[in-house]
């Protein structure tokens, strides 16, 4: 473990990753055709939290694994969670299981359109949301966020008002990944105001809030007819095992989407996610503080060395999680990018994969030790610079 001044960290450890099956390390070289050191998907290179070590070892001790139930224990320490860490308790029978949040997102559009709808996403935004559209053989309707030149994003209100008159669903990312917006209760009032007026479902992703810097609020908590949709898996690192919650205050749109949750046999958290999960959440609060206050000391690590090292390199500060959103276009267009990164041997997600508004970035992942980050940070500045 390495001492970074006054800092001691158990978030300091390098723990080799390559041969445990891992699609950041494993099948980095095959996805950018070359050695490069991955910061790029969206897991943590951070030891789980050991609570949920000893619970999953103390479930494996027993020797038979046969079909769990829909986790009754689990969903009352989500709810519980909820409460304590979004200030939000949600009404009895509201809280469901399910198998994952992307299979969720894709059952949603399916529970509450027909082929040919038209459905809403705000790009720049995580890929799955444009393919949950177009996979199910929607119309996409592309909503994109408004830049500022500081690199804060906000909804586009005129074009949304618009878009509503054309559709009644809204994929929803909340907090935004990859741009970094935490939504601000106004700006979530101001949508769950369009929506019920435009009778549009909101489909809420937050599986990012808990690593939220500033407030989260919990969509369902403004908008009835909505569907928030969460995991464990983000914000304690195990996101392999799978599992997930969502939300729906209103009865109806709960029985329909459950109904198509049943229809494509996503229904269900398999064992492993109900143990991991619910120790998570009842006994990782302390854990996932440290982790953010490590989080948010990478996220100014990195505003420091691209002050100094890469001035013309465009940086805000993410108001969640470990997810850094860099316009790059002032060293050069996305191809010659993509070529000076491998160059580099640095593994990031490029911007137009997250859509409209995507070309000129890059989306790095700082989820790892900061002695990993230092490397990473000198291959990108490299990368740029030669």
């Amino acid at each position: 473990m390495k001492n970074h001044g006054n800092l001691v960290s158990p978030f300091d450890a390098v723990i080799p990753r390559m041969g445990t099956g891992s699609i950041k390390w494993d099948e980095a070289a095959h996805r950018f055709g070359g050695d490069v050191l991955p910061m790029w998907v969206a897991d943590m290179d951070f030891a789980v939290p050991e609570p949920i070590i000893q619970s999953l070892r103390k479930r494996l001790e027993h020797p038979i694994f046969g079909y769990p139930s829909d986790g009754p224990v689990m969903l009352r320490a989500a709810d519980e969670w909820m409460a304590a860490r979004h200030g939000w308790r949600p009404e009895p029978g509201a809280t469901g299981s399910i198998s994952g949040v992307v299979p969720a997102l894709f059952a949603a559009v399916r529970a509450f359109t027909q082929p040919g709808d038209t459905v809403m996403v705000m790009p720049p935004i995580y890929p799955p949301f444009m393919n949950a559209v177009r996979k199910n053989d929607r119309e996409l309707l592309l909503v994109p966020l408004q830049r500022a030149p500081d690199l804060t994003y906000r909804i586009d209100w005129q074009a949304l008002e618009k878009a509503l008159t054309r559709s009644r669903l809204l994929l929803f990312c909340s907090p935004h990944n990859p741009v970094g917006r935490v939504w601000t209760e106004e700006e979530l009032q101001r949508l769950a105001q369009l929506c019920k007026a435009a009778d549009c479902v909101v489909v809420s992703d937050e599986i990012h809030a808990d690593l939220s810097y500033a407030q989260h609020i919990p969509f369902a908590k403004l908008a009835a007819r909505s569907v928030l949709l969460s995991s464990a898996g983000k914000s304690f690192n195990i996101a392999g095992i799978g599992g997930g919650i969502a939300i729906i205050p209103d009865s109806e749109l709960r029985q329909t989407f459950r109904d198509e949750l049943y229809r494509s046999q996503i229904h269900q958290t398999n064992a492993c996610a109900l143990t991991a999960m619910t120790s998570a959440w009842q006994h990782g609060a302390e854990w996932q503080t440290a982790l953010r206050e490590y989080l948010l000391v990478n996220a100014q690590f990195i505003q420091a060395f691209l002050r100094r090292e890469l001035p013309d390199l465009g940086y805000r500060i993410p108001e969640f999680g470990y997810l850094a959103w860099l316009d790059v276009a002032a060293y050069g267009d996305d191809d010659h990018i993509q070529k000076s990164l491998l160059k580099a041997g640095l593994g990031l997600n490029l911007g137009p994969s997250f859509g409209p508004g995507g070309e000129g970035f890059v989306r790095l992942n700082f989820a790892a030790p900061r002695t990993v980050l230092e490397e990473g940070l000198s291959r990108l500045r490299n990368a740029l610079l030669t």
